[in-house]
């Protein structure tokens, strides 16, 4: 899933009571054109849609202005707004005939504005990018709109399904980390929770919280062919793989989970298991920047770390669950040339490398070498981004669905945390997503 307000996408302050408008100065003049010739140079002005804020949204006016550099002549004005707002606002300004020049967003609005024919066709530069080697088809396939065109762009990464812990008290309770084998990871969470506490510290209170265990789970136990199928409702919920990955999940949380989960939130879930209460965290790289809040004297790696999930089926490396941000373009642009400008800046190496120095980000082009990063967490979690051709990512479900659907998958969610019920669960699923017609 892309990141929820203060989580996944780190939206700490997010929830602001307007629309704010940031004009960064990008020319030395008080008026810029407002389009660029469609053969010429970029310039004139882009009007950009974002919900980033506090240090998230420091971190991309900094992109920005990298962006600003190599095209002095165009004038860039950010629209933040919350990100609980930001389907709604887009859908509310591209019937209204008002939709920006770039916008960031989801695979569900991707394909939802897709559908409706507003989006830019960006298949030429994803043919560069993946000739160059900066993207693999996987990564392409995120981006596609509703026609199998590529209409987003893939700007701001994270993986997911990373088991973090403490490396003193993991030494202190003899623990081998990583485990070699499934067998081996539940051996190990079964040794930590004979001592009476709950091997994992989870805040499912944070209603995308339990979203992020499913991912990795499901693309370990039902594979990534099915997790894909799923994705694109090719396949039912009543898929037998499907029903054996949640089944699966389902005995993680009623064996590892402590009880109170659903009463605790992402911040107290962090800090329980990063200040030695629970043994294990379970969630994506993002965390890495998180951790000090709870204690500031704790350095990534030597303090923290994380490992992944053993292969179930002992079948080798399991497709990487990641999550993320995109952007579109609007494809009633006044000014296509500097859109298309700018959203080529933002998959770009130099563009995702101004980020991924600063952390808390994992860049999505595969040229953004390791080194970049800050901490070593961050470099390790980077080197579990699809690196080559053959690499296989599986994007966040839940982000992924998007609509009334998510909201119903949620909820039921839920319900499976509380009574187990696994059958219910997948029921409920295939009732309210009948995509594959296989009811």
């Amino acid at each position: 899933m892309s990141m929820k307000p203060f989580a996944r996408r780190g939206r700490a302050g997010a929830a602001f009571a307007a629309l704010t408008t940031v004009a960064l100065a990008l020319t030395g003049c008080s008026a810029a054109p407002v389009a660029s010739n469609s053969d010429g140079a970029p310039s004139g002005e882009i009007r950009v849609l974002s919900n980033w804020s506090g240090s998230e949204g420091e971190a991309f006016a900094a992109v920005v202005a990298g962006f600003k550099a190599a095209n002095p002549d165009v004038v860039v004005k950010i629209d933040t707004v919350p990100f609980d707002q930001t389907q709604t606002t887009l859908t509310q300004q591209f019937a209204a005939g008002n939709g920006p020049d770039a916008a960031i967003a989801l695979p569900g609005i991707v394909r939802q504005l897709s559908a409706q024919g507003l989006l830019m066709d960006l298949d030429g530069l994803w043919d560069e990018w993946v000739g160059a080697g900066e993207y693999n088809d996987s990564l392409r396939a995120i981006a596609q709109g509703a026609e199998g065109k590529a209409e987003a762009i893939y700007f701001k990464g994270n993986v997911n399904g990373l088991v973090w812990y403490g490396t003193s008290k993991a030494a202190d309770a003899g623990l081998t980390v990583p485990p070699e084998s499934w067998s081996d990871f539940e051996t190990m969470l079964d040794s930590v929770a004979k001592t009476g506490v709950a091997p994992f510290s989870v805040g499912a209170q944070d209603v995308w919280l339990p979203t992020q265990w499913v991912d990795p789970v499901l693309l370990n136990v039902a594979g990534a062919d099915a997790f894909g199928e799923l994705q694109r409702g090719e396949i039912s919920w009543n898929d037998e793989r499907i029903v054996e990955g949640f089944t699966v999940l389902s005995g993680l949380v009623d064996d590892y989970w402590p009880s109170d989960a659903l009463d605790t939130g992402f911040s107290d879930e962090t800090c329980g298991w990063a200040t030695g209460e629970n043994m294990f965290g379970f969630n994506g790289a993002f965390v890495n920047g998180i951790v000090p809040s709870c204690d500031s004297a704790l350095a990534p790696g030597d303090d923290y770390g994380f490992f992944t999930l053993p292969s179930y089926a002992n079948e080798g490396t399991p497709a990487q669950a990641v999550s993320g941000d995109l952007f579109i373009g609007s494809k009633d642009t006044k000014n296509p040339v500097a859109t298309r400008a700018f959203l080529k800046y933002l998959g770009s190496v130099e563009g995702q490398s101004i980020w991924a120095k600063r952390g808390g980000y994992i860049a999505p082009n595969m040229k953004v070498p390791s080194d970049v990063y800050p901490t070593v967490n961050d470099q390790r979690a980077a080197d579990l981004w699809p690196k080559d051709e053959a690499g296989v990512a599986g994007y966040d479900l839940d982000d992924w669905i998007g609509g009334e659907i998510q909201a119903i998958y949620r909820d039921a969610l839920v319900d499976l945390i509380r009574s187990g019920d696994v059958d219910a669960f997948i029921a409920t699923m295939t009732e309210a997503d009948t995509r594959s017609g296989d009811q």
